[in-house]
């Protein structure tokens, strides 16, 4: 589906008027939850996406497990199967003995900084995966760049 940046926000607007607080609350594992991810896409939907086809009002746990980001600078990602491993540095139960060693040049850890402080997402832990891929339903003459300037973030 080749989505606008207005009908994307209009789409998460409607979806924040109907979903009840507990719905809204839902989340993906670790990931953000559904109110985050909504009001992410509805304040920047040329930075945010989701597949919003997926949260519906009738589901009673309507989350997400993939959130794509256009951040406003390239990041460069270690890519790997498993790349995280439990909450992000700093929080209360991160255990310094089960992260994922990143090469020194990675820059994930600004990138997640990026998502939550800027773009307000509130996932508990890292995703399990961060690749290059943007939403399939980009419209191809789409002022929101190509799809390889997108970050697919997936908790499992």
């Amino acid at each position: 589906m080749d989505q606008t940046s207005e009908e994307a926000r209009a789409e998460a607007l409607a979806l924040l008027e109907a979903l009840n607080d507990k719905q809204l609350e839902a989340h993906w594992n670790f990931g953000p939850t559904t109110g985050a991810v909504l009001r992410a896409v509805a304040a920047n939907p040329d930075r945010v996406r989701c597949a919003t086809g997926y949260v519906s009002p009738d589901d009673e746990f309507p989350a997400t497990s993939t959130v794509y980001v256009r951040p406003p600078r390239p990041f460069r990602i270690s890519v790997g199967p498993s790349q995280f491993y439990g909450p992000f540095p700093g929080d209360d139960d991160y255990d310094e003995d089960e992260k994922y060693v990143h090469p020194d040049w990675c820059e994930c850890s600004d990138l997640l900084r990026y998502t939550r402080e800027e773009l307000g997402l509130d996932q508990k832990y890292a995703p399990d995966e961060i690749l290059p891929d943007g939403p399939r339903w980009l419209p191809p003459d789409s002022d929101l760049g190509e799809p390889d300037q997108w970050l697919r973030l997936w908790w499992d």
